[in-house]
């Protein structure tokens, strides 16, 4: 079943077997999809804009993620953890007019870091 906020992303960031970084920069994020398998995947959204809800659905199998976010957001997190799961260490300063993000995780044996 999906949530309300789950949606089929364009371009997937995948870390398979190896890593990748992504940076939104001066670019507008409205949502990704993370996959990470016997690999790392780091999504930098510090000087993104966001707005609005955006969700970031996530899959880590043998592997980690690493999702840094601004201090001006809400962050509110779904997972499914199997011997792994999400640490959310992120400092949320986000009022009524800043953007919601909802990271929807499924963890096995790997984990999330939000920063």
């Amino acid at each position: 079943q999906q949530s309300r906020y789950t949606k089929f992303y364009d371009n997937d960031i995948n870390g398979i077997l190896g890593s990748k970084r992504e940076n939104y920069a001066g670019k507008v994020f409205d949502g990704a999809g993370i996959n990470s398998v016997f690999g790392s995947v780091v999504l930098d959204l510090r000087d993104a804009v966001l707005q609005g809800e955006i969700a970031i659905d996530a899959t880590v199998i043998f592997g980690g993620a690493k999702i840094i976010v601004p201090p001006n957001v809400k962050i509110k997190v779904s997972s499914i953890p199997i011997f792994g799961g999400v640490t959310n260490n992120a400092t949320s300063f986000g009022g009524q007019e800043s953007a919601t993000l909802y990271i929807n995780a499924t963890c096995m044996f790997g984990g999330i870091d939000i920063k």
